[in-house]
């Protein structure tokens, strides 16, 4: 019933809000750019809505719609958009699930004179003016960099990823592999769901069922994003000289380091897809280009040395 509600809410919201930038658009007035992330339940993605509406603010003549289905769901995402062509919003900012099931629709959009970019998961064969966000194999690749510092002499790592086949997570996990030492091996890959309940789930089971696990390398922060009572299993885990790099670096992550249940946080900057993203789109719409097809934001190395002072500088949730 919820998650009824929420579509419900998420098409008024959609419908209602393109209507109006339709109609202000031809009057010259506000733009309206609608930032659809991949799901509405993965609060990484407020981040990237709070950097979307900086730059509402700041150029004075956009609003944001932030709008999805509550759960990763490509269909959803391309209804979404559809809807979004139907009623001639200016400017779309899409974090894609899947590339492939995006493509047409995205093309569709642009093809209606809609600007249409892509930010923290490309659809690259599509028509879209650009791409803001995380280099992911750089991830992955600095992910096993600090790995294999954490294990000099190998070991087994277990990796949590949220849903196979999503394009961004796959390129962390490609980056990640190529860059293992060898005598580090790899259990088959364990997926969350891309939720955070489901993730600390997997994550307390496998722990329990592997007792000879050397490390956990988690492609996105979700059971970090839990009470860390939860995850009792990685708690023991942890005591017991099991290690655990994750990427992302939100605030309720931080307290894992404090804790001294994970070793590393990289963090990608959401707040800057939002924010380039829309200041970008909205140049594009007045006649501008952008200044690459590709525009790569910051990655953040979090470890229990400087925790203390990034979480200074970040909004407590």
């Amino acid at each position: 019933m919820r998650k009824v509600l929420v579509m419900v809410a998420v098409a008024l919201a959609v419908f209602g809000a393109a209507a109006y930038g339709q109609g202000a658009a031809a009057a010259g007035k506000k733009l309206v750019i609608a930032v659809v992330p991949k799901s509405l339940n993965n609060p990484v993605f407020l981040e990237s809505k709070t950097g979307a509406e900086a730059a509402a603010k700041e150029l004075g003549n956009v609003e944001i719609l932030f709008t999805g289905s509550p759960d990763p769901d490509s269909s959803a995402q391309v209804s979404i958009v559809e809807g979004l062509i139907e009623k001639g919003v200016d400017g779309i900012l899409i974090a894609c699930n899947l590339a492939e099931a995006l493509q047409p629709v995205i093309d569709k959009a642009v093809a209606a004179g809609i600007v249409v970019a892509t930010y923290d998961s490309d659809s690259p064969k599509s028509k879209r003016a650009f791409y803001v966000g995380s280099n992911n194999y750089d991830f992955g690749r600095v992910s096993a960099q600090r790995m294999n510092k954490l294990l000099p002499k190998g070991g087994k790592v277990a990796v949590l990823t949220g849903i196979v086949g999503i394009a961004n997570l796959e390129e962390r996990i490609k980056g990640f592999k190529e860059t293992l030492d060898k005598d580090i091996t790899l259990y088959p890959i364990q997926t969350g769901e891309d939720d955070i309940q489901k993730s600390v789930e997997v994550v307390n089971q496998f722990t329990a069922a592997n007792p000879d696990m050397s490390a956990w390398w988690f492609d996105g922060g979700w059971p970090f994003i839990a009470n860390p009572s939860a995850l009792t299993e990685l708690s023991k885990f942890v005591k017991r000289g099991g290690k655990v790099v994750s990427v992302d670096s939100l605030y309720p992550m931080l307290q894992y380091l404090e804790l001294g249940m994970a070793d590393v946080l990289i963090g990608q900057n959401m707040y800057a897809c939002g924010l380039q993203g829309v200041k970008n789109i909205a140049n594009i719409v007045k006649g501008g280009k952008p200044p690459a097809e590709m525009i790569w934001t910051d990655m953040e190395i979090v470890t229990k040395d400087n925790v203390k002072a990034v979480k200074a500088g970040k909004k407590p949730w």
